[in-house]
């Protein structure tokens, strides 16, 4: 496929990273161990010495969102009780490399696309899920800015916009003949979500909660990870991960912990896990992340089986 929004506009490799650090951070000179441990739309991550993770902007868009990320993240370590990074590395742009960057104690563990939960698995990790976000999203909006959040930079929630982009992908991923997703079927889930009114109170949001970003030791939810998106927004856009990771039959389990939700936030949560899972499903097949692509046709497959069409 050609050249995608995700693909980077600064290179960073492991010498530049290396550099980098043992020049502005005494503490870790030399550097004894580094290698790269995963890549996503806006960083490059590196383990260093086998205990920290540096996180590396490759795209100008992510400078603000780690700046943002480094404050919420520092607000937010006694306020959730699951783990989250805690950035005590702040690195400053250089000659070799021209954007700030961030380090933190590795968190242990591993992604829910590479976790591989089963059904069951999912089903019980629904308990911890909820109170994560009750937790998260009893930040309401007034008290997110005071802890230094502003709305979201990548706003789901603008309705034509997320509407327009999920169009195109489909467009893109059905010429390419990566999959065939129906249009008839997605016109349907388009006219649901038009009818539905967002409620106004908004609140600290992660962001981009999916599977990747979902954080598994031996097999139960111990972490969330990357929260470069993380910002102020309906809850909706972080409930879409219950409908494109957790079994259906669980969701009530989850409300009991959460508490009611409008019909309208489910209706936009449920599209929003839409449109992420078909932006996913071309990013991971455009960088052959065959685990990652797998869990989230899944995911597209448990929202909507009509959509993917044989």
């Amino acid at each position: 496929m050609t050249k995608q929004e995700w693909h980077p506009d600064t290179l960073v490799s492991v010498e530049i990273a290396k550099a980098c650090i043992e020049e502005q951070f005494s503490e870790l000179h030399p550097v004894t161990s580094i290698k790269v441990i995963g890549e996503g739309w806006d960083n490059k991550v590196f383990l260093v010495n086998d205990e920290l993770i540096f996180r590396f902007p490759h795209r100008h868009i992510s400078v603000q969102l780690i700046e943002r990320e480094n404050n919420i993240l520092e607000a937010l370590q006694s306020r959730v009780t699951l783990n989250i990074p805690n950035p005590v590395y702040h690195g400053q742009p250089t000659k070799i490399f021209p954007y700030p960057y961030q380090g933190y104690r590795q968190l242990h563990g591993m992604s829910g696309c590479y976790a591989k939960l089963n059904h069951q698995e999912r089903i019980d990790n629904i308990k911890p899920f909820a109170i994560f976000l009750k937790e998260l999203h009893s930040i309401h909006e007034k008290e997110a800015i005071i802890l230094g959040a502003q709305p979201q930079v990548f706003e789901r929630t603008n309705l034509p916009k997320t509407i327009s982009k999920s169009l195109e992908r489909i467009d893109k991923l059905n010429q390419s003949k990566i999959i065939n997703i129906s249009k008839i079927f997605f016109n349907d889930e388009i006219n649901q979500v038009q009818l539905a009114k967002l409620p106004e109170d908004k609140v600290l949001v992660h962001g981009d909660l999916y599977c990747r970003h979902l954080f598994f030791e031996n097999k139960s939810l111990t972490g969330i990870i990357d929260w470069g998106d993380a910002g102020i927004n309906s809850p909706a856009v972080d409930l879409a991960a219950l409908f494109s990771f957790f079994p259906t039959e669980c969701h009530p389990a989850f409300f009991e912990i959460y508490g009611e939700i409008a019909p309208s936030t489910s209706t936009f949560a449920r599209f929003i896990a839409m449109h992420s899972s078909i932006a996913v499903l071309i990013y991971a097949h455009d960088v052959g992340d065959k685990l990652l692509y797998t869990e989230v046709l899944a995911s597209l497959n448990h929202i909507n089986p009509h959509l993917l069409q044989e």
